[in-house]
């Protein structure tokens, strides 16, 4: 009787924790959904400029943030965010980030003071552990001319028509450690057929099974190769050039991407 005692708890316990964590995973399924739904269902249509973006979280859910803001005319603004850490966390604070970038691309002004309000609102409520690397820029497409502000992120890379490219550096620190941190607005011009891409540490530190990362030169040689194909195009050869050189290795980092193409 003992026994049959013991193993009637043990099966009730076990079916507790498979109830737990089907509760978990359904949280889960949703809570990628509404991230989803933070990110553009698809490219704004902007005369001169072709646009497009990827994510693909490494978990359920991620901390990469990417975003379109169409304004007046030719201009629009292009943003990409990478939050600390991966999983749940990171999601919540990639959704944060949303709502307060949302709110001051509506009139982003001088990109330095953009930067630096965006610092201020983010130290606000940061936990101590965490930070956010933000690149944002605002491209006249008609002009070409590209005025940017980097926190803490990767380099922009440009990709000339003529197949030269260039890293857009320089920048302030990453977002939520230092609220006085200064930044700057810093400018670049883009010829026709010129490309500008932004990308999270994801793309470049992507691991083989033998541990060798993909690396700035594998990708700016993709970019090069493709560089007179449309936007989603371009990305697509890029994801399918990670996935080759991945070669089933599991993804270990989000992966996030935005091409902007002056046509």
């Amino acid at each position: 009787m003992a026994n049959v005692a013991a193993i009637r708890i043990e099966n009730a316990r076990l079916a507790e924790v498979e109830e737990a964590e089907r509760t978990m995973q359904r949280d889960l399924t949703q809570a990628a959904e509404i991230q989803r739904r933070m990110l553009p269902d698809e490219a704004p249509g902007v005369p001169g400029a072709d646009l497009a973006g990827f994510n693909a979280a490494c978990r359920t859910v991620g901390g990469d943030y990417y975003d379109f803001f169409p304004y007046a005319g030719s201009r629009v603004g292009l943003a990409l965010g990478d939050v600390s850490g991966k999983g749940m966390p990171a999601s919540l604070m990639m959704m944060a980030l949303h709502a307060r970038v949302q709110v001051l691309a509506e009139d982003p002004g001088d990109l330095a003071s953009f930067m630096t309000r965006l610092n201020k609102a983010t130290c606000a409520k940061c936990p101590a552990n965490r930070f956010i690397t933000f690149f944002f820029s605002v491209l006249d497409a008609a002009s070409g001319e590209l005025a940017f502000a980097n926190a803490g992120h990767n380099p922009p890379i440009v990709v000339r028509a003529s197949g030269e490219s260039q890293m857009l550096e320089g920048g302030g620190p990453v977002l939520g450690i230092l609220p006085a941190a200064p930044y700057s607005e810093q400018r670049e011009r883009l010829g026709p057929g010129d490309l500008l891409v932004l990308y999270s540490d994801g793309v470049t530190e992507a691991n083989n099974a033998n541990f060798d990362e993909f690396g700035e030169d594998r990708f700016i040689e993709v970019l090069k190769q493709h560089r007179h194909e449309p936007a989603a195009a371009i990305v697509a050869a890029v994801t399918n050039a990670l996935a080759e050189f991945a070669a089933g290795a599991p993804q270990a980092d989000d992966i996030t991407l935005v091409v902007a193409k002056r046509v």
